[in-house]
């Protein structure tokens, strides 16, 4: 029997793997070394943004970023217990809360953080050509 198998018939919780106990520093030598390839090799950057999909002259869709966020996702997404979610739908209340916040309450809350950071605290990083007077984004 596999050792998921047998997780999956106890029931008991699995302590974490090696790559679980230290994401934090797996994530933070994945952006360095994402920061030294990019000082290191200019290119390698500029031919992966040429695999995007552009509209109006802008990337609007990194296919290498979609890919590798899939591969994250994947695992993830096949670990998880339908019988579970159909029986937590049948309760109306946490999923209509959830439908609530995520529908009605994110989006705006998002926007603002948006015009936070790049309207307030990044507005001198950014180019005058890719801003608006009006502080929104013009199509």
């Amino acid at each position: 029997m596999s050792p998921v198998t047998a997780a999956c018939i106890d029931k008991r919780p699995k302590g974490l793997n090696v790559f679980e106990k230290y994401l934090t520093v797996w994530v933070l030598a994945c952006i360095g070394a994402g920061i030294l390839l990019g000082k290191l090799a200019p290119t390698v950057a500029k031919t992966l943004d040429g695999f995007a999909i552009w509209s109006g002259g802008a990337p609007v869709i990194s296919v290498p970023i979609a890919v590798c966020l899939f591969f994250m996702m994947y695992p993830i997404m096949v670990k998880i217990d339908f019988a579970e979610v159909l029986k937590a739908g049948r309760n109306a209340r946490p999923v209509g809360l959830t439908l609530f916040v995520n529908w009605a309450i994110k989006p705006f809350t998002m926007y603002a953080i948006a015009i936070l950071f790049l309207g307030v605290f990044f507005r001198g990083l950014i180019a005058p050509d890719a801003t608006s007077s009006s502080g929104s984004a013009t199509a």
